[in-house]
């Protein structure tokens, strides 16, 4: 199995769910940055880096890497994360947004397998027609997710289609977008956890 990291990207300041997202909450109790480290965790990523404002206490076990500016685009939070990375040995790092988490673990693990498998340099879940997240990016990309001028992580996938290895997957949660409380309750009805 290739060892590989996780990036939590939980830095945002939540505006429209009305407070940072790092700090929202599950209903068994767990906030969205320990729901999804833990997942991360049971999948086999070490280490997972939890990108998050200020106040924010992240999970046992996570590395913290602050945000100074909640406002700013989620590349940031990206290459703050990744220069984390820079002297680990890992093959690749899991790119996974705040805002998604109830993915499955069998889920991030379908998504590691393959992408070791077939050496993908780029992997991201599918589901229907629909990607979602987290993404998968093998250290060989990380150069250019540092140094993007414009449109982020999704910029690098759709730079170039034919190294990005889609992954089907039986889990709705990866099209999870929780932005506001009405999201939250939304995917609550449809994932209960």
């Amino acid at each position: 199995m290739l060892s590989f990291a996780c990036v939590v990207l939980a830095a945002g300041a939540g505006t429209r769910f009305g407070a940072p997202k790092a700090a929202a909450t599950t209903p068994d109790g767990d906030t969205f940055t320990e729901s999804i480290a833990r997942t991360a965790r049971e999948a086999g990523a070490d280490p997972i880096i939890v990108v998050a404002p200020k106040a924010h206490t992240v999970p046992e076990g996570t590395r913290r890497v602050e945000n100074a500016d909640p406002g700013s685009d989620p590349v940031v939070s990206l290459r703050l994360g990744l220069a984390q990375l820079a002297n680990t040995s890992v093959g690749g790092t899991l790119v996974w947004p705040v805002d998604c988490p109830f993915v499955k673990q069998e889920t991030v693990t379908a998504l590691v397998e393959a992408a070791a498998s077939r050496g993908a340099v780029i992997a991201v879940p599918s589901y229907g027609a629909r990607r979602g997240h987290p993404a998968w990016f093998a250290r060989d990309v990380w150069l250019e997710l540092m140094t993007i001028e414009n449109g982020g992580a999704r910029a690098v996938v759709r730079r170039d289609e034919k190294r990005v290895l889609n992954v089907p997957v039986d889990d709705r949660a990866i099209l999870a977008d929780i932005d506001t409380q009405a999201d939250l309750a939304e995917a609550l009805a449809e994932w209960p956890t």
